[in-house]
C-alpha cells in the first residue's frame, strides 16, 4: 500500500500557498516552497501557484535573494492585467483561468486549465474546454459548506472528462486524505477523489463514482489495483499547504 500510495501521489500537490486559507506572504511562501522541494518528499510537489496580480511581487522577492521556484503555475482571472506575455514568465509550466477566458498564446509545452464554473451545465462546459484544447480545473471547496458541490456533479465532471478524453486537476478544500463531514459539511478527501477518478477510469457508472468520492471508510476504497490509474485523468490538486496533505499521509503509515 504505501509504495502504491506514493506512485499515485508523485507531483500531485500544486503549491496554492498564496491562496486562502493559507494566504501567505509571497515571501513566506516561496521560502515554503523551497522548502518542500528540497525536503524528503520533493516528489509529491507540483509547480508554485502565482496570481497574474502578483508576478511583480514574485520577481521583486526574487530579485532580493529569495529562490525562484523552477516550474510556475499562473492563475489568471484578469488576463489584461498580465502587462506582458505568459510564456516570458520563465519556468511557467501551466496557465489556469476560468472558461470564457480568452487564452494567450501560450505555445504547445504549457498545460492549460479551464475552471468549470459553479453553476454551469457540466456537459456543456466540458464540451467547450474540449473544443479549446485545454484541461479541465474543478473546484471541490471553498470558504463554506455552499462552496462544496455534491458528490454527483463531481461525479459528472470525473465521468464527462474521460468520455472527452480530457485532463482535470481539481482544486480547494483537498486537504485531508479521506472525505468526512463534520459541523461545517463534507470535506472531500483527495485520496477519495484519486480513487473516484480510477473509478471513473475503468467505466463505471456516474453513482458508483459519486458513492466512492462520499464514502467516509477508507477501507471501501479499494485502492490495491486501481489507484495510479487515477493518474491518467486526474493530474493534480491545488492545496495552500505542502505539509498538510503529506503529514496526513505520513501519520496513517501510506508514504
Amino acid at each position: 500500500m504505501p509504495s502504491l500510495l506514493a506512485t499515485a501521489v508523485d507531483k500531485l500537490f500544486d503549491d496554492a500557498g498564496l491562496f486562502p486559507p493559507a494566504s501567505r506572504p509571497m515571501a513566506e511562501a516561496l521560502r515554503a516552497h523551497h522548502a518542500a522541494v528540497t525536503g524528503p518528499w520533493a516528489g509529491l510537489v507540483g509547480p508554485f501557484l502565482c496570481p497574474v496580480s502578483r508576478l511583480d511581487e514574485l520577481d521583486a522577492c526574487v530579485a532580493s535573494g529569495l529562490p525562484r521556484p523552477q516550474r510556475i503555475g499562473l492563475i489568471a482571472y484578469d488576463v489584461g492585467r498580465l502587462g506582458r506575455r505568459p510564456n516570458s514568465v520563465e519556468g511557467l509550466a501551466q496557465f489556469e483561468a476560468p472558461l470564457g477566458t480568452k487564452l494567450p498564446d501560450l505555445g504547445t509545452w504549457v498545460l492549460r486549465y479551464l475552471e468549470v464554473p459553479a453553476m454551469a451545465k457540466v456537459h456543456e462546459a466540458l464540451d467547450r474546454i474540449a473544443e479549446l484544447g485545454a484541461r479541465a480545473k474543478l473546484r471541490c471547496g471553498g470558504m463554506s459548506r455552499d462552496d462544496v458541490p455534491a458528490p454527483d456533479r463531481v461525479a459528472d465532471v470525473l465521468v464527462g472528462c474521460v468520455e472527452r478524453g480530457l485532463v482535470l486537476k481539481a482544486t480547494a478544500g483537498l486537504h485531508e486524505p479521506f472525505t468526512t463531514t463534520g459541523p461545517s459539511g463534507r470535506r472531500y478527501g483527495f485520496v477519495n477523489l484519486l480513487a473516484a477518478a480510477a473509478s471513473a477510469r475503468t467505466g463505471s457508472y456516474r453513482a458508483q463514482v459519486a458513492e466512492v468520492l462520499a464514502t467516509e471508510e477508507p477501507q471501501a476504497l479499494d485502492l490495491v489495483h486501481r489507484l495510479t490509474r487515477a493518474r491518467e485523468l486526474l493530474k493534480s490538486v491545488g492545496t495552500c499547504s505542502i505539509d498538510e496533505p503529506v503529514d496526513a499521509l505520513v501519520s496513517r503509515g501510506l508514504l
